[in-house]
């Protein structure tokens, strides 16, 4: 018994001292899952809206220009459970109508670092398989949300099989959509150099 009493002590002991010294390491994992199909995603026109040569007495503070109509599709091997993911290359460059956004992807910077507006895209008449379908969106890939008119950067957008209340993905295996793109110039300060639009965005499929 006293023994008994002496190992019990001890434990105690070190779950005490445990609790106040640092642990010396941690813990890795890597984990994935390898899936049996494969999904390509193609957009139209290699994916380039031209704007051409914009001149600067044409702008005002903010101007619109024309809007541009991409087409973009998803062919998968087989039905697939995936979503489509917009990331902004040019994250933090977005101007709209006096301010900084987050909501629209960005056009870059002039050489003095100032912003040269933002573009919206929208996505119309998604169809997979030839039927038309609802759309949702998620930003963490676990809550989904009936999809907003406005396609926002790090959003990723997938098809619905509810027309309830939950909102959950379904597997697709051809997906068309017409993905429209709506730019907004900021009239740059004047200047007797050229100043590109740089506005750069990868839709990626996100595999759920």
């Amino acid at each position: 018994m006293q023994q008994s009493r002496l190992i019990i002590a001890a434990a105690l002991s070190l779950a005490g001292i445990s609790s106040v010294f640092a642990a010396s390491s941690v813990d890795l994992v890597v984990k994935g899952t390898i899936t049996p199909s494969a999904c390509t995603p193609t957009v139209s026109s290699n994916g380039l809206v031209d704007h051409g040569k914009l001149s600067i007495k044409d702008l005002t503070s903010i101007t619109q220009l024309p809007d541009a109509t991409l087409q973009f599709a998803v062919v998968c091997d087989a039905a697939t459970l995936l979503a489509v993911k917009g990331t902004d290359n040019r994250s933090g460059t977005a101007w709209f109508n006096g301010y900084e956004t987050t909501s629209l992807f960005g056009l870059g910077l002039s050489a003095d670092n100032q912003k040269l507006g933002a573009y919206r895209l929208t996505m119309e008449n998604t169809t997979v398989d030839g039927a038309a379908v609802s759309l949702i969106e998620s930003v963490d890939g676990e809550t989904w949300f009936p999809a907003a008119d406005v396609w926002q950067p790090r959003w990723m957008r997938a098809v619905s099989g509810s027309q309830g209340a939950d909102h959950l993905p379904v597997a697709i295996q051809n997906l068309a959509t017409d993905v429209v793109i709506s730019t907004f110039v900021r009239k740059p300060k004047m200047t007797i150099e050229e100043i590109p639009l740089d506005g750069s965005a990868t839709l990626d499929i996100v595999y759920l």
